[in-house]
Protein backbone atom coordinates (compact mmCIF):
# COMPACT_ATOMS: atom_id res chain seq x y z
CA UNK A 1 0.00 0.00 0.00
CA UNK A 2 1.60 3.38 -0.75
CA UNK A 3 1.02 5.83 1.91
CA UNK A 4 2.10 9.89 1.23
CA UNK A 5 1.95 12.05 4.50
CA UNK A 6 1.17 15.69 4.53
CA UNK A 7 -0.24 18.52 6.57
CA UNK A 8 -2.32 21.55 5.98
CA UNK A 9 -4.79 24.34 8.05
CA UNK A 10 -7.62 25.23 5.42
CA UNK A 11 -11.34 24.79 4.32
CA UNK A 12 -12.98 22.06 2.12
CA UNK A 13 -12.71 22.02 -1.40
CA UNK A 14 -15.01 19.93 -3.80
CA UNK A 15 -15.06 19.74 -7.65
CA UNK A 16 -16.67 17.51 -9.69
CA UNK A 17 -14.64 16.14 -12.82
CA UNK A 18 -16.52 13.98 -15.60
CA UNK A 19 -15.62 13.72 -19.81
CA UNK A 20 -18.12 15.97 -20.78
CA UNK A 21 -16.50 19.02 -17.83
CA UNK A 22 -12.77 18.11 -18.42
CA UNK A 23 -11.74 20.01 -21.96
CA UNK A 24 -9.03 22.10 -19.74
CA UNK A 25 -7.52 18.91 -18.58
CA UNK A 26 -7.37 17.21 -22.03
CA UNK A 27 -4.32 16.24 -23.80
CA UNK A 28 -4.25 13.07 -24.97
CA UNK A 29 -5.76 9.28 -24.03
CA UNK A 30 -5.58 8.07 -20.04
CA UNK A 31 -6.89 5.93 -17.23
CA UNK A 32 -10.77 6.38 -17.12
CA UNK A 33 -10.74 7.03 -13.24
CA UNK A 34 -8.58 6.43 -10.07
CA UNK A 35 -8.61 3.64 -8.20
CA UNK A 36 -10.38 3.75 -5.08
CA UNK A 37 -8.28 5.88 -2.59
CA UNK A 38 -9.02 5.97 1.20
CA UNK A 39 -8.00 9.47 3.02
CA UNK A 40 -7.17 8.63 6.93
CA UNK A 41 -6.71 10.89 9.50
CA UNK A 42 -4.50 9.13 11.92
CA UNK A 43 -6.04 5.62 11.85
CA UNK A 44 -9.49 6.61 11.45
CA UNK A 45 -11.08 7.51 8.42
CA UNK A 46 -11.43 11.32 7.32
CA UNK A 47 -15.02 10.69 6.63
CA UNK A 48 -16.95 13.58 3.77
CA UNK A 49 -13.60 15.21 3.66
CA UNK A 50 -13.09 17.53 0.81
CA UNK A 51 -10.90 16.04 -2.63
CA UNK A 52 -9.90 18.91 -5.46
CA UNK A 53 -7.30 18.44 -8.35
CA UNK A 54 -6.23 20.85 -9.98
CA UNK A 55 -3.54 21.92 -12.50
CA UNK A 56 0.32 22.45 -10.63
CA UNK A 57 0.05 25.95 -11.87
CA UNK A 58 -3.45 26.29 -11.35
CA UNK A 59 -4.71 30.52 -10.23
CA UNK A 60 -7.50 32.00 -9.12
CA UNK A 61 -9.49 33.93 -12.19
CA UNK A 62 -12.07 36.07 -10.42
CA UNK A 63 -10.13 37.99 -6.90
CA UNK A 64 -12.60 37.51 -4.64
CA UNK A 65 -10.62 36.83 -1.30
CA UNK A 66 -11.43 33.05 -0.12
CA UNK A 67 -10.23 31.32 3.35
CA UNK A 68 -10.52 27.65 2.01
CA UNK A 69 -7.84 25.61 0.28
CA UNK A 70 -10.03 24.95 -1.84
CA UNK A 71 -13.37 24.19 -3.30
CA UNK A 72 -14.33 20.77 -3.14
CA UNK A 73 -14.14 18.56 -6.48
CA UNK A 74 -15.99 15.72 -4.45
CA UNK A 75 -16.12 14.49 -1.17
CA UNK A 76 -15.40 11.19 0.55
CA UNK A 77 -17.61 8.65 1.74
CA UNK A 78 -18.39 8.54 5.38
CA UNK A 79 -15.67 5.38 4.69
CA UNK A 80 -12.98 8.27 3.47
CA UNK A 81 -12.67 6.81 0.15
CA UNK A 82 -13.12 8.46 -2.86
CA UNK A 83 -12.38 8.21 -6.62
CA UNK A 84 -11.71 10.92 -9.17
CA UNK A 85 -12.13 10.94 -12.94
CA UNK A 86 -9.27 11.09 -14.89
CA UNK A 87 -10.40 10.76 -18.53
CA UNK A 88 -7.88 12.08 -20.92
CA UNK A 89 -5.24 13.10 -18.21
CA UNK A 90 -1.84 12.43 -20.10
CA UNK A 91 0.99 10.86 -18.37
CA UNK A 92 2.48 14.17 -18.82
CA UNK A 93 0.28 16.99 -17.01
CA UNK A 94 0.92 17.35 -13.64
CA UNK A 95 -1.41 17.84 -10.98
CA UNK A 96 -2.21 18.99 -7.12
CA UNK A 97 -4.21 16.66 -5.19
CA UNK A 98 -5.63 18.17 -2.15
CA UNK A 99 -7.88 16.61 0.27
CA UNK A 100 -8.59 18.52 3.41
CA UNK A 101 -10.96 17.62 6.84
CA UNK A 102 -11.50 19.81 9.37
CA UNK A 103 -7.99 21.21 10.71
CA UNK A 104 -6.28 18.31 8.83
CA UNK A 105 -5.34 18.40 5.69
CA UNK A 106 -3.06 16.29 2.91
CA UNK A 107 -1.45 17.70 -0.15
CA UNK A 108 1.36 16.26 -3.28
CA UNK A 109 2.14 17.52 -6.70
CA UNK A 110 1.66 13.82 -9.07
CA UNK A 111 1.63 13.40 -12.82
CA UNK A 112 -1.35 11.73 -14.42
CA UNK A 113 0.29 8.53 -14.37
CA UNK A 114 1.21 8.31 -10.96
CA UNK A 115 -2.63 8.96 -9.99
CA UNK A 116 -3.15 5.53 -10.40
CA UNK A 117 -0.71 4.19 -7.92
CA UNK A 118 -2.13 6.23 -4.89
CA UNK A 119 -4.88 4.15 -2.75
CA UNK A 120 -4.03 5.78 0.82
CA UNK A 121 -3.81 9.54 1.71
CA UNK A 122 -2.41 10.46 5.51
CA UNK A 123 -4.00 13.86 6.35
CA UNK A 124 -1.77 15.25 8.86
CA UNK A 125 -2.43 18.85 10.88
CA UNK A 126 -1.79 22.43 9.08
CA UNK A 127 0.27 25.44 9.64
CA UNK A 128 -0.19 29.14 8.51
CA UNK A 129 1.86 31.61 6.41
CA UNK A 130 2.13 35.17 7.23
CA UNK A 131 4.20 38.12 5.93
CA UNK A 132 4.76 40.84 3.41
CA UNK A 133 4.77 41.71 -0.04
CA UNK A 134 5.76 45.08 -1.70
CA UNK A 135 2.58 46.69 -3.57
CA UNK A 136 3.34 48.09 -6.82
CA UNK A 137 3.02 51.64 -7.64
CA UNK A 138 -0.47 51.83 -8.29
CA UNK A 139 -2.00 49.54 -6.00
CA UNK A 140 -4.00 49.59 -3.07
CA UNK A 141 -3.64 46.35 -1.48
CA UNK A 142 -2.31 42.58 -3.71
CA UNK A 143 -3.80 39.28 -3.95
CA UNK A 144 -1.94 36.33 -2.55
CA UNK A 145 -2.55 32.96 -3.41
CA UNK A 146 -1.43 29.33 -3.63
CA UNK A 147 -0.65 28.33 -7.11
CA UNK A 148 -2.88 24.94 -7.52
CA UNK A 149 -5.44 25.55 -4.77
CA UNK A 150 -8.19 27.79 -4.39
CA UNK A 151 -7.31 30.21 -1.42
CA UNK A 152 -7.01 34.09 -2.11
CA UNK A 153 -6.59 36.52 0.31
CA UNK A 154 -6.12 40.16 0.31
CA UNK A 155 -2.96 41.94 1.85
CA UNK A 156 -3.63 45.58 3.71
CA UNK A 157 -2.76 48.53 1.85
CA UNK A 158 1.31 47.84 3.64
CA UNK A 159 1.52 44.28 2.15
CA UNK A 160 0.70 42.11 4.83
CA UNK A 161 -1.52 39.08 4.59
CA UNK A 162 -2.20 36.13 6.41
CA UNK A 163 -2.79 32.81 5.29
CA UNK A 164 -4.40 30.83 8.46
CA UNK A 165 -4.22 27.28 6.92
CA UNK A 166 -2.04 25.45 4.41
CA UNK A 167 -0.90 21.84 4.11
CA UNK A 168 2.90 21.46 6.47
CA UNK A 169 4.20 18.65 4.74
CA UNK A 170 4.72 19.65 0.87
CA UNK A 171 6.50 22.77 -0.90
CA UNK A 172 4.13 25.34 -1.66
CA UNK A 173 4.44 28.21 -3.91
CA UNK A 174 2.32 31.54 -3.47
CA UNK A 175 1.75 33.56 -6.15
CA UNK A 176 0.99 37.64 -6.11
CA UNK A 177 -0.95 39.43 -8.28
CA UNK A 178 -1.63 43.26 -8.07
CA UNK A 179 -4.43 45.17 -7.23
CA UNK A 180 -6.55 45.02 -10.18
CA UNK A 181 -4.21 42.83 -11.89
CA UNK A 182 -4.32 39.41 -14.02
CA UNK A 183 -0.82 37.94 -13.98
CA UNK A 184 1.38 36.75 -11.18
CA UNK A 185 3.93 39.89 -10.66
CA UNK A 186 6.43 37.60 -7.74
CA UNK A 187 5.98 33.88 -6.66
CA UNK A 188 8.29 32.85 -3.51
CA UNK A 189 8.36 28.96 -2.29
CA UNK A 190 7.35 28.07 1.45
CA UNK A 191 7.49 25.13 3.16
CA UNK A 192 4.59 25.21 6.06
CA UNK A 193 5.18 23.49 9.57
CA UNK A 194 2.13 21.94 11.78
CA UNK A 195 0.85 24.00 14.18
CA UNK A 196 3.47 26.79 13.37
CA UNK A 197 3.68 29.97 11.59
CA UNK A 198 6.27 30.68 8.64
CA UNK A 199 7.00 34.58 7.93
CA UNK A 200 7.57 35.48 4.11
CA UNK A 201 9.47 38.25 3.52
CA UNK A 202 8.82 39.43 -0.24
CA UNK A 203 9.73 43.03 0.34
CA UNK A 204 11.72 45.08 -2.02
CA UNK A 205 14.61 46.69 -0.33
CA UNK A 206 14.38 50.52 -0.85
CA UNK A 207 15.72 51.66 -4.05
CA UNK A 208 18.85 53.71 -3.52
CA UNK A 209 20.37 56.43 -5.82
CA UNK A 210 23.28 54.26 -6.45
CA UNK A 211 24.96 54.80 -3.30
CA UNK A 212 28.51 54.83 -2.48
CA UNK A 213 29.80 51.61 -1.13
CA UNK A 214 31.45 53.48 1.65
CA UNK A 215 28.23 55.58 2.77
CA UNK A 216 26.28 52.27 3.29
CA UNK A 217 25.82 50.53 6.41
CA UNK A 218 27.46 47.06 6.81
CA UNK A 219 27.84 44.86 9.63
CA UNK A 220 27.59 41.03 10.00
CA UNK A 221 24.66 39.07 12.01
CA UNK A 222 26.23 36.33 14.39
CA UNK A 223 25.21 33.79 16.85
CA UNK A 224 27.49 32.36 19.15
CA UNK A 225 30.27 33.87 16.82
CA UNK A 226 28.72 32.21 13.75
CA UNK A 227 28.02 34.07 11.00
CA UNK A 228 24.04 34.11 10.45
CA UNK A 229 22.68 33.53 6.22
CA UNK A 230 19.46 34.90 5.88
CA UNK A 231 18.59 36.73 9.03
CA UNK A 232 16.13 39.52 8.11
CA UNK A 233 16.78 43.15 9.30
CA UNK A 234 14.68 46.20 9.62
CA UNK A 235 14.61 50.14 10.07
CA UNK A 236 12.26 51.42 11.95
CA UNK A 237 11.36 55.11 13.58
CA UNK A 238 11.35 54.41 17.54
CA UNK A 239 8.01 55.68 17.50
CA UNK A 240 6.83 53.59 14.98
CA UNK A 241 3.21 52.17 15.55
CA UNK A 242 1.18 49.62 13.33
CA UNK A 243 -1.23 51.35 11.29
CA UNK A 244 -4.16 49.02 10.64
CA UNK A 245 -5.01 45.94 13.52
CA UNK A 246 -4.79 42.75 12.09
CA UNK A 247 -5.04 39.05 13.79
CA UNK A 248 -1.48 38.11 13.16
CA UNK A 249 2.03 40.36 12.97
CA UNK A 250 5.43 39.15 12.82
CA UNK A 251 8.17 41.16 14.91
CA UNK A 252 9.45 42.28 12.15
CA UNK A 253 9.21 42.20 7.93
CA UNK A 254 12.32 42.74 7.22
CA UNK A 255 13.41 45.47 4.72
CA UNK A 256 17.57 43.67 4.07
CA UNK A 257 18.37 39.92 4.25
CA UNK A 258 22.00 39.49 5.17
CA UNK A 259 24.50 37.18 2.45
CA UNK A 260 26.26 33.54 2.80
CA UNK A 261 28.53 35.25 5.00
CA UNK A 262 25.79 36.78 7.28
CA UNK A 263 26.86 40.43 6.07
CA UNK A 264 24.20 42.88 5.73
CA UNK A 265 24.78 46.00 3.32
CA UNK A 266 21.94 49.14 3.08
CA UNK A 267 22.13 52.58 2.57
CA UNK A 268 22.94 54.96 5.66
CA UNK A 269 19.19 56.77 6.53
CA UNK A 270 19.04 60.13 7.13
CA UNK A 271 19.96 61.67 10.18
CA UNK A 272 18.00 60.43 13.62
CA UNK A 273 17.38 57.90 15.85
CA UNK A 274 16.10 54.35 14.63
CA UNK A 275 15.31 51.03 15.76
CA UNK A 276 17.49 48.21 14.09
CA UNK A 277 16.19 45.31 14.41
CA UNK A 278 17.42 41.90 13.52
CA UNK A 279 15.58 38.80 13.30
CA UNK A 280 17.15 35.06 12.51
CA UNK A 281 14.08 31.94 13.83
CA UNK A 282 13.80 32.76 17.35
CA UNK A 283 17.08 34.80 17.58
CA UNK A 284 17.03 38.52 17.66
CA UNK A 285 19.05 41.89 17.91
CA UNK A 286 16.92 44.85 18.59
CA UNK A 287 18.09 48.30 19.21
CA UNK A 288 17.38 52.11 18.93
CA UNK A 289 20.70 53.79 17.97
CA UNK A 290 21.35 56.84 16.52
CA UNK A 291 22.66 57.38 12.60
CA UNK A 292 26.75 57.29 13.63
CA UNK A 293 25.94 54.38 16.00
CA UNK A 294 24.78 52.60 13.29
CA UNK A 295 27.74 53.53 11.21
CA UNK A 296 30.13 52.39 13.38
CA UNK A 297 28.12 48.96 13.71
CA UNK A 298 30.88 46.16 13.20
CA UNK A 299 28.96 42.75 14.25
CA UNK A 300 25.34 42.48 15.92
CA UNK A 301 25.15 39.65 18.09
CA UNK A 302 21.57 38.15 18.08
CA UNK A 303 20.28 36.36 21.22
CA UNK A 304 16.89 34.26 22.63
CA UNK A 305 13.86 36.37 22.18
CA UNK A 306 11.50 37.03 25.68
CA UNK A 307 8.05 36.15 26.38
CA UNK A 308 6.07 38.84 27.94
CA UNK A 309 2.05 38.58 29.22
CA UNK A 310 0.29 41.48 30.54
CA UNK A 311 -3.58 42.70 30.30
CA UNK A 312 -4.76 46.45 30.00
CA UNK A 313 -7.93 47.22 31.13
CA UNK A 314 -10.90 47.22 28.46
CA UNK A 315 -13.25 50.05 28.54
CA UNK A 316 -16.94 48.88 29.19
CA UNK A 317 -18.06 48.54 25.08
CA UNK A 318 -14.67 47.00 24.07
CA UNK A 319 -14.74 43.38 23.26
CA UNK A 320 -10.78 43.20 22.98
CA UNK A 321 -8.12 45.18 21.83
CA UNK A 322 -4.65 44.84 20.33
CA UNK A 323 -1.15 45.10 22.09
CA UNK A 324 2.06 46.31 19.87
CA UNK A 325 5.73 47.13 20.43
CA UNK A 326 7.13 50.89 18.78
CA UNK A 327 9.64 50.42 16.83
CA UNK A 328 8.31 46.26 15.72
CA UNK A 329 5.88 45.74 13.08
CA UNK A 330 3.95 43.14 15.75
CA UNK A 331 0.57 43.96 16.62
CA UNK A 332 -1.55 40.94 19.16
CA UNK A 333 -4.59 40.81 19.78
CA UNK A 334 -6.16 40.75 23.55
CA UNK A 335 -8.51 38.50 24.96
CA UNK A 336 -12.27 39.59 26.14
CA UNK A 337 -10.57 40.01 29.29
CA UNK A 338 -7.37 42.08 27.66
CA UNK A 339 -4.90 39.79 28.56
CA UNK A 340 -2.54 39.60 25.80
CA UNK A 341 0.39 37.34 25.30
CA UNK A 342 3.74 38.72 22.65
CA UNK A 343 5.60 34.88 22.41
CA UNK A 344 8.59 36.15 21.23
CA UNK A 345 10.02 40.24 21.91
CA UNK A 346 13.69 41.21 21.92
CA UNK A 347 14.92 40.98 25.79
CA UNK A 348 17.64 43.52 27.68
CA UNK A 349 16.90 46.49 25.53
CA UNK A 350 13.70 48.90 26.78
CA UNK A 351 10.56 49.04 24.64
CA UNK A 352 7.18 50.52 24.90
CA UNK A 353 3.95 49.19 24.74
CA UNK A 354 0.62 50.59 22.82
CA UNK A 355 -2.82 49.68 22.49
CA UNK A 356 -5.61 50.12 20.19
CA UNK A 357 -9.25 49.38 20.04
CA UNK A 358 -10.64 47.24 17.89
CA UNK A 359 -12.27 50.00 16.30
CA UNK A 360 -8.31 50.93 15.19
CA UNK A 361 -8.53 53.76 17.30
CA UNK A 362 -5.52 54.63 19.60
CA UNK A 363 -6.43 53.74 23.18
CA UNK A 364 -4.32 56.57 25.85
CA UNK A 365 -1.88 53.86 27.17
CA UNK A 366 1.41 53.05 27.47
CA UNK A 367 3.87 50.58 28.56
CA UNK A 368 7.39 50.65 29.29
CA UNK A 369 9.20 47.43 30.18
CA UNK A 370 12.71 45.09 29.29
CA UNK A 371 11.55 42.02 28.98
CA UNK A 372 13.16 39.08 30.82
CA UNK A 373 14.73 36.32 28.52
CA UNK A 374 15.37 33.57 31.41
CA UNK A 375 11.37 33.55 32.22
CA UNK A 376 7.68 34.40 30.47
CA UNK A 377 7.25 37.75 32.75
CA UNK A 378 4.20 38.86 33.33
CA UNK A 379 3.64 42.54 32.95
CA UNK A 380 1.19 43.97 36.06
CA UNK A 381 -1.06 46.42 34.49
CA UNK A 382 -0.81 49.67 36.73
CA UNK A 383 -1.65 53.82 35.59
CA UNK A 384 -0.30 57.08 36.94
CA UNK A 385 -4.36 58.74 36.14
CA UNK A 386 -3.06 62.09 37.37
CA UNK A 387 0.66 63.85 39.05
CA UNK A 388 -0.35 67.43 38.57
CA UNK A 389 2.96 68.12 36.63
CA UNK A 390 0.92 69.21 33.63
CA UNK A 391 -0.68 72.28 32.51
CA UNK A 392 -3.66 71.28 31.41
CA UNK A 393 -6.44 68.86 33.29
CA UNK A 394 -8.79 67.75 30.79
CA UNK A 395 -11.83 65.60 32.71
CA UNK A 396 -10.66 66.75 35.93
CA UNK A 397 -12.76 69.50 37.96
CA UNK A 398 -13.51 70.74 41.44
CA UNK A 399 -17.14 70.30 43.37
CA UNK A 400 -18.76 70.77 46.62
CA UNK A 401 -22.10 69.28 47.72
CA UNK A 402 -25.34 71.11 47.51
CA UNK A 403 -25.58 72.05 51.10
CA UNK A 404 -23.83 75.11 50.69
CA UNK A 405 -19.96 73.83 51.12
CA UNK A 406 -17.26 75.95 49.46
CA UNK A 407 -13.93 75.04 47.99
CA UNK A 408 -11.11 77.18 46.40
CA UNK A 409 -10.41 77.24 43.74
CA UNK A 410 -12.55 77.06 40.89
CA UNK A 411 -10.38 75.01 38.20
CA UNK A 412 -7.90 72.17 39.07
CA UNK A 413 -5.27 73.67 37.38
CA UNK A 414 -5.75 77.22 39.41
CA UNK A 415 -4.81 74.41 42.60
CA UNK A 416 -1.26 72.94 41.35
CA UNK A 417 1.49 74.02 43.70
CA UNK A 418 5.02 73.02 44.27
CA UNK A 419 5.18 71.10 47.50
CA UNK A 420 8.99 71.09 48.92
CA UNK A 421 8.91 67.69 50.56
CA UNK A 422 7.53 65.96 47.62
CA UNK A 423 9.71 67.80 45.36
CA UNK A 424 6.79 68.21 42.48
CA UNK A 425 4.08 70.02 42.09
CA UNK A 426 0.39 69.03 43.67
CA UNK A 427 -3.10 69.88 44.35
CA UNK A 428 -4.03 71.79 47.13
CA UNK A 429 -7.94 72.45 48.05
CA UNK A 430 -9.22 74.82 50.93
CA UNK A 431 -12.56 74.29 52.01
CA UNK A 432 -15.39 74.97 53.93
CA UNK A 433 -19.18 72.58 55.08
CA UNK A 434 -21.76 74.53 55.63
CA UNK A 435 -22.90 71.41 57.71
CA UNK A 436 -20.70 69.22 59.23
CA UNK A 437 -22.16 65.47 58.67
CA UNK A 438 -21.43 62.33 56.73
CA UNK A 439 -22.40 63.47 53.77
CA UNK A 440 -20.59 66.96 53.88
CA UNK A 441 -18.18 67.45 51.34
CA UNK A 442 -15.73 68.57 48.71
CA UNK A 443 -14.32 66.73 46.03
CA UNK A 444 -11.34 66.99 43.63
CA UNK A 445 -12.01 64.45 40.16
CA UNK A 446 -11.69 63.40 36.95
CA UNK A 447 -15.12 62.23 34.34
CA UNK A 448 -13.77 59.00 32.53
CA UNK A 449 -13.85 60.31 29.08
CA UNK A 450 -16.50 59.58 27.13
CA UNK A 451 -17.50 56.43 27.91
CA UNK A 452 -17.22 54.10 30.76
CA UNK A 453 -14.35 51.59 32.37
CA UNK A 454 -14.70 48.32 33.14
CA UNK A 455 -12.54 47.83 36.49
CA UNK A 456 -13.72 44.74 37.40
CA UNK A 457 -10.06 43.75 37.31
CA UNK A 458 -8.93 46.68 39.87
CA UNK A 459 -6.40 45.52 42.46
CA UNK A 460 -6.16 48.69 44.39
CA UNK A 461 -6.38 52.96 43.99
CA UNK A 462 -2.96 54.44 45.50
CA UNK A 463 -2.42 58.05 46.28
CA UNK A 464 -0.96 60.07 48.20
CA UNK A 465 -2.58 63.05 51.09
CA UNK A 466 -2.21 65.63 53.87
CA UNK A 467 -4.64 68.11 55.62
CA UNK A 468 -6.89 69.18 58.74
CA UNK A 469 -9.16 66.41 58.39
CA UNK A 470 -10.02 63.50 56.34
CA UNK A 471 -10.49 62.34 52.82
CA UNK A 472 -11.86 59.02 51.03
CA UNK A 473 -12.37 57.93 47.80
CA UNK A 474 -15.35 56.94 45.81
CA UNK A 475 -15.81 55.68 42.30
CA UNK A 476 -19.16 56.35 40.61
CA UNK A 477 -21.06 55.94 37.64
CA UNK A 478 -23.28 58.65 37.72
CA UNK A 479 -24.94 59.60 34.54
CA UNK A 480 -28.77 60.98 33.24
CA UNK A 481 -30.23 57.56 33.54
CA UNK A 482 -29.38 57.56 37.32
CA UNK A 483 -29.58 60.82 37.98
CA UNK A 484 -33.55 60.94 36.71
CA UNK A 485 -33.92 57.72 39.53
CA UNK A 486 -32.76 60.61 42.44
CA UNK A 487 -29.54 57.84 42.76
CA UNK A 488 -25.99 58.40 42.39
CA UNK A 489 -23.95 54.80 42.30
CA UNK A 490 -21.31 55.28 44.12
CA UNK A 491 -18.88 52.44 45.95
CA UNK A 492 -16.82 54.73 48.28
CA UNK A 493 -14.07 54.27 51.03
CA UNK A 494 -14.16 54.96 54.85
CA UNK A 495 -13.08 57.97 55.91
CA UNK A 496 -9.28 58.29 56.39
CA UNK A 497 -7.60 60.81 58.70
CA UNK A 498 -4.89 63.10 57.32
CA UNK A 499 -2.77 65.44 59.01
CA UNK A 500 0.44 67.73 57.92
CA UNK A 501 2.29 65.37 56.95
CA UNK A 502 2.30 63.43 53.71
CA UNK A 503 0.46 60.24 53.73
CA UNK A 504 0.07 57.13 51.39
CA UNK A 505 -2.95 56.11 50.99
CA UNK A 506 -4.10 52.00 49.26
CA UNK A 507 -7.51 51.45 49.20
CA UNK A 508 -8.96 47.99 47.94
CA UNK A 509 -12.15 47.22 46.57
CA UNK A 510 -12.52 45.37 49.59
CA UNK A 511 -12.67 48.68 51.22
CA UNK A 512 -15.38 50.14 48.79
CA UNK A 513 -18.61 49.29 50.50
CA UNK A 514 -22.19 50.36 51.46
CA UNK A 515 -22.83 51.59 55.04
CA UNK A 516 -25.56 52.83 57.11
CA UNK A 517 -24.29 56.30 57.57
CA UNK A 518 -23.32 56.98 53.71
CA UNK A 519 -26.47 54.95 52.77
CA UNK A 520 -28.41 58.30 52.33
CA UNK A 521 -26.00 59.81 49.95
CA UNK A 522 -26.54 56.64 47.62
CA UNK A 523 -23.51 54.48 48.21
CA UNK A 524 -23.41 51.22 46.74
CA UNK A 525 -21.22 47.93 47.01
CA UNK A 526 -18.49 47.76 44.97
CA UNK A 527 -19.98 44.82 42.83
CA UNK A 528 -22.48 47.44 41.88
CA UNK A 529 -20.06 50.39 40.24
CA UNK A 530 -17.24 48.15 39.04
CA UNK A 531 -18.35 47.03 35.55
CA UNK A 532 -19.09 50.78 34.71
CA UNK A 533 -17.11 53.41 36.50
CA UNK A 534 -17.77 56.90 35.27
CA UNK A 535 -16.12 59.03 37.91
CA UNK A 536 -13.52 58.61 40.59
CA UNK A 537 -13.28 61.45 43.42
CA UNK A 538 -11.52 61.85 46.43
CA UNK A 539 -13.54 64.30 49.24
CA UNK A 540 -12.37 65.90 51.35
CA UNK A 541 -14.27 66.67 55.05
CA UNK A 542 -14.26 67.75 58.97
CA UNK A 543 -11.12 70.30 58.18
CA UNK A 544 -10.54 73.10 55.78
CA UNK A 545 -7.70 72.31 53.92
CA UNK A 546 -6.57 69.11 51.80
CA UNK A 547 -3.25 68.04 49.67
CA UNK A 548 -3.28 65.43 47.06
CA UNK A 549 -0.40 63.71 44.62
CA UNK A 550 0.33 60.90 42.37
CA UNK A 551 -2.84 58.90 41.77
CA UNK A 552 -2.02 55.07 40.77
CA UNK A 553 -4.43 52.56 39.74
CA UNK A 554 -2.97 49.04 39.88
CA UNK A 555 -4.93 46.54 38.04
CA UNK A 556 -5.33 49.09 35.14
CA UNK A 557 -4.09 49.96 32.30
CA UNK A 558 -5.80 52.46 29.73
Amino acid sequence: MKKLLFMLPVALLCWSCSSSTSDDLSKGPGSETTNGIVALVGDAPAAFAGVALRKVDFTVDEFAPENAMVQPDVYASENGSFTLDTLDFDSSDVFRLTVVHGGAAFTQVFSGSEMSGVDTVVLEPTGSVTGAVTVPEGSDFVWVGVLGMDVMVQSDSNGRFALPQLPSTDSLKLYFVKDGGKKSFKEVEVKPEAYKNEVVNAVEPPKQDDPKDDDNIKFVAVVDGAPVVGAVAALRAPDFEVEEPVAERSMVVGDFESDENGKFSFAKPDSGSYRLTVVSSDKVYSKVLTVKQLAKLDTVELVSTGTLVGRITLMSDMPYAYAGVQGLDVLVKTDENGNYVFPSLPVGDSIELYFVSEKENKLTATLKTVVDGNASEFQAPSMLLQDFEGKEFPYWYINRDTLGSKITPSEVKEGVVYDSSRKSKVFHGEYQLKAFEDYAWALVGTSLRETAWNLSLLDSIVFYAKGNGQVRVAFENWDKFTEELGMNLKASSPWIDVDSTWKRIVVTPAQLYMNAADKMAGSFPWSTVKNYVKQIHIFASGGTEFYIDDIWLYGALF
